[in-house]
């Protein structure tokens, strides 16, 4: 049988704690964690406890969940891109190999970026910041 796909859409805030909320299920889980594993593990738990009050309560959504489950995380870009304005989304866009009208779609909240998109765009912008710490003036 297929696993369920479960969307996890996942917000870092100012503190640096990543905040995780479940979209498409009966009801909703959600989990914070230091970082994206932490926030992972803390999902699953969550998601498990979840589980276990609807064998309790023998609620009728439960057999949608039982077999397997994966969680597909979805990623706060918006927000990442309004904290640093000065950065031009066509830069990053190119260094991540990611096209730059698809980027702005991630930027304005019009479209959601997976996990690997996100993590292409967390390297460009890490590479970023090696080569503007490299300049001396």
């Amino acid at each position: 049988m297929e696993k369920k796909k479960i969307q996890v859409y996942v917000e870092k805030a100012e503190d640096g704690i990543y905040w995780g909320t479940t979209e498409n299920i009966d009801g909703v889980v959600s989990a914070y964690g230091n970082s994206l594993s932490e926030l992972k593990k803390a999902l699953q738990k969550a998601f498990e406890e979840y589980l276990e009050v609807g064998r309790d309560l023998k609620e009728d959504w439960i057999s949608k969940y039982e077999n397997a489950v994966e969680f597909e995380y979805k990623m706060d870009l918006e927000g990442f891109f309004d904290l640093i304005p000065e950065v031009k989304i066509g830069s990053i866009a190119k260094k991540a190999n990611i096209n730059s009208s698809l980027l702005r779609q991630y930027k304005t909240g019009k479209a959601n970026a997976s996990e690997d998109q996100t993590k292409k765009i967390e390297k460009a912008v890490h590479e970023l910041g090696k080569e503007l710490l490299s300049i001396s003036f």
